[in-house]
């Protein structure tokens, strides 16, 4: 299911490619411009340099990429917690983060895809910054550390990197 999905959105990303018309098509210095204007810069180049797709992408297409690394590390959170909660059942603070990402996955990352699909940033951008909502109000749900902390951290940065390059089409 997960790698059908990464295919839907590389397949979207080239038709993105064909029907707009790409801001700076072609430019090898692209994902650094990009990169620049978001908060974290170096996430931002590693996340998209990791894309097979990125060295062709314009700026949608980059922004879609971000979205797909965004939902790679939400499954991979909703995945964390459905393992933590085996281990604990009934924990309040675990169920609530479940639902959270389970939000993103079903709702926020759906909806992001669909508005850059249809050229409605608009709709992305809030998309992305509920997802570093959602992640921060996982970690909000724990008294001090939390055994999601690192992957929370992760989703807040990597939603924000994402919001930062949707802004750019607004």
């Amino acid at each position: 299911m997960m790698k059908r999905n990464s295919i839907y959105v590389a397949a979207l990303v080239l038709v993105i490619q064909s029907v707009f018309v790409p801001i700076s098509h072609g430019d090898a210095n692209l994902i650094e411009q990009t990169c620049r204007q978001t908060p974290y810069h170096d996430l931002c180049v590693s996340s998209l340099k990791a894309h097979p797709l990125s060295a062709s992408a314009d700026v949608t297409g980059l922004a879609l990429i971000m979205v797909d690394v965004v939902k790679a590390k939400a499954t991979e959170c909703a995945n964390k917690i459905n393992h933590l909660l085996k281990q604990r059942p009934g924990d309040q603070a675990l169920s609530s983060c479940k639902s959270n990402y389970n939000g993103v996955l079903v709702a926020d990352v759906p909806v992001a895809i669909e508005a850059l699909t249809k050229g409605d940033p608009k709709f992305a951008e809030q998309g992305m910054d509920d997802t570093v909502i959602e992640a921060k109000s996982c970690e909000d749900y724990f008294s001090g550390r939390s055994p999601m902390t690192d992957l929370n951290n992760a989703s807040q940065k990597l939603g924000a990197v994402a919001a930062a390059i949707v802004r750019l089409l607004l």
